[in-house]
């Protein structure tokens, strides 16, 4: 179990209580009886409630109040009430339990999962449609909107559905597939009981999967009334998925942007996350600095002491109060670095979040961004037909080009094959020594232990070797970068394993890291696994995402004010230090470091004294 970090928040099982009935809040929600309900002032909560849960927790009165006293500290606004996935749609019940949950003065919405026993349906089974659109239209005789748990898919391989797909994908074959069902057996079946019904659409957290299962954002997005966000990264290392925690973030942000008006909130659980504390917590904060309009905690049952993997809840319930606090220290836009991820695109995989968790903020964006300083482009851009020309006139237009190798190695039939002068790729290579340039010197740093990189040899010049792991035999790159057309090319190869590009030394990170300084204005220093949240243009979040201690900068190319910069979490002053080039060709002047020392799995705010904001 990661180590907890005290808030200095401790509550007793009869303070909880008292929160939940009489405590004095701002923005108070009315119960029936006109009691008080308390809410969060700047954070918004639901719980979701599987049919299972509801029957063990939430049928009887007395388990009911049991239940919702344990949670209360939640200060949920909303339940959302899953509706039988076995068999039909109990509707009397159901109407009878939201009764109940609007009289405590919550808002109540519904949950479909549509699913038959044993997994997702087949669209083309006439059965299977015929159960989905009895409980759509169930369902709209007790709510007012609904959500759809993300097993919308289909993996089926039937004989119909192989036929059906004839000559096409699965991938084009499944989305038109899930359009065409889930708009007839679905929505306009729930709009004919209840013509004014929402119908939301929540997204699974495995993105590289979801064409080829039928998910897709940009038209399904369109289609359906509002869209959740699934955020559940659960254990980064151990989970079937292995999701890094900062790509949480980033299918926020990049989701929602087919239409911001649609997202209704971002959806985590604690299934398997026994022990996790950290781990759990870390999914809220990504929701948090999304700016999620609704954080959905799947699932009250497994948050409940009943559940198998509730011990996180006491941190999470301890936490609270921070999250709410740091979400009303958030000042302006978000801003990041453009990475070109087309809706529906596959690519390297969760890539993003792994730039996000070596200190790169990110800002997503599935049209082509063409007017920043620079950019980051995967193998996902290359959903886009035209990319080639697109970045070339990025080059042209003085705009640099940050791309992996991976994609640079996809481009060989166009200009590209041009820009860089290698020579034997092919295999991998190994070493704990890096080569880092400094104008025209060299730093040689030793790691702790070797990692592994595709080879990539380049000639002596043009010396494009910004970082290169070194053997005995040569230099291999690690950061390309070469002067193109009226821009700078980089290319990043990634390690073998993803999640080293974390484990690198400090001195290789700032090197990738430095690459954008010109669209950021600043830049992370020290060891990965610290992600860097920007807000407005002085407001620096940094959130320690490993189990160990981070000594960090925020590092700036220019002078800045010496005084009045605060870290406004723990309401503290930061020294300002001027910082030397280490050598006398290093490019450039002075630079002032903002330094701070991090803790497992704790967060900051650091405001400037520059631009308005908390203090």
């Amino acid at each position: 179990m990661h180590g907890r970090i005290n808030t200095g928040f401790a509550f007793t099982r009869k303070t909880l209580i008292l929160i939940l009935l009489l405590g004095p809040v701002s923005l108070p929600a009315q119960g029936k009886q006109g009691e008080t309900r308390p809410v969060w002032s700047h954070l918004k909560y639901a719980l979701y409630f599987t049919y299972g849960e509801i029957e063990k927790l939430l049928l009887d009165t007395a388990s009911m109040r049991e239940t919702m006293e344990y949670l209360g500290p939640v200060r949920a606004g909303r339940v959302y009430l899953e509706c039988t996935s076995a068999g039909d749609v109990n509707v009397a019940q159901m109407k009878d339990l939201a009764a109940r949950f609007r009289a405590l003065g919550l808002r109540v919405s519904g949950a479909m999962v549509p699913t038959i026993p044993g997994g997702p349906m087949c669209y083309n089974n006439p059965d299977h449609l015929a159960q989905l659109e009895r409980r759509s239209r169930a369902v709209a005789q007790v709510f007012d909107d609904f959500i759809l748990d993300d097993w919308l898919f289909t993996t089926c391989t039937c004989e119909k559905c192989v036929a059906g797909r004839g000559k096409s994908t699965w991938a084009d074959y499944r989305t038109k597939l899930l359009l065409e069902k889930s708009k007839k057996y679905i929505i306009d079946p729930a709009r004919e009981v209840h013509p004014g019904i929402k119908v939301t659409i929540k997204y699974p957290n495995w993105y590289e999967g979801h064409r080829d299962n039928g998910y897709d954002v940009l038209n399904e997005t369109h289609q359906f009334d509002a869209m959740a966000v699934g955020i559940e990264t659960r254990t980064r290392a151990t989970h079937d998925q292995h999701i890094p925690i900062y790509s949480g973030y980033v299918f926020q942000k990049w989701w929602s942007s087919v239409d911001p008006a649609k997202w209704v909130g971002s959806w985590l659980d604690n299934y398997t996350m026994k022990g996790e504390d950290n781990d759990y917590v870390a999914q809220v904060w990504q929701a948090v600095m999304a700016q999620a309009p609704e954080i959905i905690l799947w699932s009250g049952g497994h948050l409940h002491h009943t559940g198998p993997f509730s011990d996180v809840y006491a941190h999470f319930r301890e936490m609270l109060p921070e999250f709410d606090r740091v979400a009303g220290m958030l000042n302006g836009p978000p801003r990041g670095v453009p990475i070109y991820l087309p809706y529906g695109s596959e690519g390297e995989y969760n890539i993003f979040g792994y730039l996000g968790m070596a200190g790169i903020p990110l800002a997503p964006v599935g049209r082509f961004p063409a007017e920043s300083q620079n950019a980051i482009f995967t193998r996902h851009s290359l959903r886009d037909p035209d990319l080639a020309e697109k970045m070339l006139a990025r080059l042209r237009a003085g705009h640099d080009v940050f791309m992996t190798w991976e994609l640079l190695c996809k481009l060989q039939d166009t200009e590209f094959r041009n820009t860089l002068n290698v020579i034997e790729p092919g295999g991998s290579v190994s070493s704990s020594v890096f080569r880092t340039r400094a104008g025209w010197n060299d730093q040689i740093t030793k790691a702790d232990r070797a990692f592994v990189f595709p080879r990539i040899g380049t000639t002596t010049w043009p010396y494009a070797r910004e970082v290169a792991v070194v053997r005995e035999d040569g230099d291999f790159g690690v950061l390309l970068s070469v002067k193109y057309l009226n821009g700078t090319l980089y290319v990043l190869n990634m390690p073998e394993n993803s999640y080293d590009l974390l484990r690198l030394p400090p001195q290789v990170l700032n090197m990738i890291r430095r690459a954008f300084n010109g669209e950021l204005g600043v830049q992370l220093t020290g060891p990965g696994g610290v992600g860097m949240y920007l807000f407005g243009s002085g407001q620096y979040v940094l959130y320690n995402m490993s189990d160990e201690t981070a000594n960090v900068s925020l590092r700036f190319g220019k002078k800045v004010g010496e005084s009045g910069w605060r870290e406004l979490v723990h309401g503290r002053g930061l020294a300002v230090t001027e910082e030397k080039p280490q050598h006398r060709f290093d490019g450039g002047g002075t630079y002032d470091d903002v330094s701070l020392t991090l803790r497992s799995f704790e967060i900051v705010v650091v405001q400037s004294p520059d631009t308005g904001g908390v203090r």
